[in-house]
C-alpha cells in the first residue's frame, strides 16, 4: 500500500480554512419523490432526511452497440431490507418503472442499456428509495473508458458546466432529463474561445414530460473548440443535466459522463492534482454572471519549501470561462475583463450557430514552480457564489493517454466539510494510487477505510488508523481483496476531501476520476 503523504505550508492551510469556515445557510430537506427539492449541495449520503431519497442519475448511453451500455448502483447503507422503485426515462418517455429490494449492506445493479428496449443514444434513471437509507451511483461504459458518477439528490432549474471539448471530432453532448409530469422550458447559454452565446433554436426550448432530450454541442456551432462552457436556464420546471464526453484527439483520449453543477459556487475544491512527465492538468473557470469576478487559487498538500508565490485575483469578465494552466507560460489570448471589444453574440442576430467575432478565454498565469508529485487545489471568489470549475486531467496511459474531467467538490453552504466518505463503485482488480485524500485541517489525523459486507461495515485492518498530516495528502492502495468489488466507507479524524481513480475498464490502461459521497451529518 502507498501511504504517500506531502506536507502543507501552515500559513497555506490556515488561509483556506478561514475560507471553509465562510457559510451561510443551511439546506432545507428535500421533498418526496418527483416533487421539487431544494437542496443545494453535492450528491451526498443521507442528505435527504425524508420518508423517501430520490436519486436522479444524469444518464448513460444506450445505444446496443458493443461496449457501450451503463448500469446504476444502488447500495443499502442499513441493517434492514431496502425497498424501492426505478424508472428509466429515454426521449420516448418512461421503458421501464418497476419495484426493486435490496438486502442489509448489500447492493444492487441495474442494467440500464439491457432494460431499455429499442437502442436510444442515452438513457436517464431516476431510483426512489422508501426510508431514504442508500445511495446511487452510476456506470457508464464505452469502449473508450468506464466511466462512474454520483446521482443527483435533487433536480434544479439551472445547471453549468466550465468545460467542454470537441477538437479534431471529439464529441461533446448534454444529457437532459425531465422526471416530471410537466414539460420544462429553457435556455440555454454557452461560451466559447471565440464568443459568448445564446443560439435561436434554444432560447425556450422544451424538455417533454419524462423524457430525456440529447444536445450535441456541434449543433451549437461549437465545432473543435478547445473549450465550451455551457449553463442550462430553466424557466418553467426543473431537470437534470450531465455530460458525456469522447475524448479522441486534440491531446485527450477518453470517456466521461458526469454531472454538471445545479448552483454557482464562491468555492470548489480538488484533492488530486500532479505535476508530472507527460501530465497535462488544467482548470476551466466559468462565469456565467453579469458581473466580473475575482478568483483566488490556492494549492495544497505541498512541501513547506516549495516556494510557490501568491497569484493575483485571476479577473473573469461576465459570461466568460478563463482555462487556468499552472504550468505554462504567462500567455493571455482574447480581451481582458471588462474589456469593451467583447461583444457577446444573441442567437437572434447570428444565425443558429451563434457565430461572431471576438476572442473569449484568458489563458491564466502561472504562479511559479510547483514541485513534482501530488497536490490539492481551491478556488474561492470570497464573494457571492458566481463560479464553476471543473479540472481536466489527462496523464500517461501505457504507449498513450487517457484523459478525466472532474467537477469540484464544494462546502455545504453552512461550512460543513465532511470526514467520513462512501463510495459504492470501486475497484474490481488490485489498483494502487486508487484514493487520493486531502486534509483540510492543520491538525494531524487518521484514515480507516471500512468493507461493507453482510454483517454491515468492518474495517480492513490494513487500510487502518492510516497517518495524515495537517494540510496533506495521502494516496492509497485499494490492493486487499477485502476490498475489491466491495462498498467502502473512507473516514477520517479531520475534514477531507476524497477521490477515486478507477481502472478505465477493458484492456484500456489509465484512470477516471470522480468523486466519493460526502455523508451529511
Amino acid at each position: 500500500m502507498s501511504r504517500r503523504a506531502f506536507p502543507a505550508a501552515i500559513l497555506l492551510v490556515v488561509s483556506m480554512i478561514g475560507i471553509v469556515l465562510i457559510g451561510r445557510d443551511t439546506d432545507p430537506a428535500p421533498t418526496p419523490f418527483f416533487s421539487e427539492t431544494g437542496g443545494t449541495w453535492m450528491p451526498a449520503v443521507g442528505a435527504s432526511g425524508s420518508l423517501t431519497g430520490s436519486w436522479f442519475c444524469p444518464g448513460v448511453p444506450a445505444t446496443g452497440e458493443a461496449g457501450v451500455g451503463g448500469s446504476v448502483v444502488v447500495s443499502n447503507r442499513d441493517d434492514a431490507q431496502l425497498v424501492g422503485r426505478y424508472m428509466i426515462l429515454t426521449d420516448d418517455g418512461v421503458v421501464a418503472d418497476r419495484e426493486f429490494s435490496v438486502g442489509p449492506w448489500a447492493q444492487t445493479r441495474i442494467d440500464v442499456d439491457a432494460t431499455v428496449p429499442d437502442p436510444t443514444a442515452f438513457a436517464s434513471i431516476v431510483v426512489e428509495i422508501d426510508g431514504g437509507g442508500g445511495f446511487v451511483e452510476q456506470i457508464a461504459n464505452h469502449p473508450a473508458g468506464n466511466s462512474v458518477a454520483a446521482c443527483s439528490n435533487d433536480t434544479s432549474p439551472t445547471w453549468y458546466l466550465a468545460d467542454g471539448f470537441t477538437v479534431d471530432g471529439s464529441i461533446d453532448t448534454l444529457v437532459l432529463t425531465n422526471p416530471f409530469d410537466e414539460p420544462v422550458v429553457a435556455n440555454l447559454r454557452f461560451s466559447t474561445e471565440e464568443r459568448e452565446s445564446q443560439p435561436g433554436q434554444f432560447k425556450g426550448f422544451t424538455v417533454l414530460p419524462r423524457t430525456v432530450r440529447t444536445i450535441p454541442i456541434a449543433e451549437l456551432g461549437a465545432r473543435d473548440e478547445p473549450i465550451i462552457a455551457v449553463s442550462v436556464e430553466a424557466t418553467a420546471g426543473r431537470l437534470v443535466v450531465g455530460r458525456a464526453q469522447h475524448y479522441v484527439g486534440g491531446g485527450r483520449l477518453g470517456y466521461d459522463v458526469s454531472l454538471a453543477a445545479p448552483e454557482l459556487r464562491d468555492q470548489w475544491w480538488f484533492a488530486d492534482g500532479e505535476r508530472n512527465d507527460g501530465i497535462s492538468e488544467t482548470y476551466s473557470i466559468y462565469n456565467p454572471t453579469d458581473d466580473d469576478v475575482e478568483v483566488t487559487v490556492f494549492f495544497g498538500g505541498l512541501p513547506l519549501d516549495a516556494g510557490v508565490e501568491d497569484l493575483d485575483p485571476i479577473v473573469i469578465g461576465p459570461r466568460r470561462v478563463v482555462v487556468f494552466d499552472p504550468y505554462a507560460d504567462p500567455t493571455i489570448t482574447g480581451p481582458l475583463a471588462g474589456d469593451d471589444a467583447f461583444t457577446p453574440v444573441d442567437g437572434d442576430e447570428a444565425g443558429d450557430d451563434g457565430s461572431g467575432d471576438g476572442e473569449f478565454v484568458d489563458f491564466a498565469t502561472a504562479i511559479g514552480e510547483i514541485p513534482l508529485g501530488r497536490h490539492s487545489t481551491v478556488f474561492s471568489t470570497l464573494a457571492q457564489p458566481s463560479i464553476v470549475v471543473e479540472r481536466v486531467l489527462t496523464r500517461p496511459a501505457g504507449e498513450s493517454v487517457a484523459t478525466s474531467v472532474v467537477m469540484g467538490a464544494p462546502p455545504r453552504p453552512d461550512g460543513y466539510v465532511a470526514s467520513v466518505w462512501h463510495m459504492g463503485v470501486g475497484p474490481t482488480v488490485a489498483t494502487e494510487q486508487a484514493l487520493v485524500v486531502y486534509n483540510i485541517d492543520q491538525s494531524d489525523a487518521t484514515v480507516t477505510v471500512e468493507a461493507v459486507g453482510p454483517g454491515g461495515p468492518s474495517v480492513v485492518p490494513s487500510l487502518s488508523e492510516i497517518p495524515l498530516a495537517p494540510g496533506s495528502i495521502i494516496t492509497i492502495d485499494l490492493v486487499d481483496p477485502d476490498v475489491l468489488g466491495q462498498e467502502l466507507i473512507v473516514s477520517s479524524t479531520s475534514r477531507v476531501f476524497v477521490e477515486r481513480l478507477l481502472p478505465r475498464g477493458g484492456d484500456l490502461e489509465g484512470r477516471s476520476g470522480s468523486f466519493l459521497l460526502p455523508a451529511s451529518n
